[in-house]
């Protein structure tokens, strides 16, 4: 009989023990796979009405130049997929930049415009 209750409970103490969590649970979530393009105005061209950007074959977008004063702040930033993208970057009608660039997750990808 003694037994019977010291193995009761011991199996007691068992599931106690084991259905509580101990220590800390953390939860890793995924970043989202976004990158991102900043223009730098580079020359004395000050591009006022921003310049036309073209990602692979989506439509193109209009994109704000920051100065380099202004880069003590993050700037403008737009958001485009990490990997590799075929990129153009058109003002007045004029191509300033055509390149195949690739960009991680969550990098910031910086064009210095002429």
């Amino acid at each position: 009989m003694k037994t019977k209750s010291i193995i009761t409970a011991a199996i007691l103490l068992l599931f106690s023990v084991t259905g509580c969590k101990v220590g800390n649970v953390t939860h890793a979530g995924g970043v989202d796979n976004q990158s991102y393009l900043q223009f730098i105005q580079g020359g004395e061209t000050k591009y006022k009405e921003g310049v036309e950007v073209y990602v692979d074959n989506s439509p193109a977008f209009t994109a704000q130049v920051d100065k380099i004063e202004k880069m003590k702040v993050r700037g403008n930033v737009y958001a485009i997929k990490d990997g590799q993208h075929q990129l153009k970057v058109v003002y007045n009608g004029s191509t300033l930049y055509e390149k195949k660039i690739i960009v991680g997750n969550q990098e910031t990808k910086k064009i210095t415009l002429p």
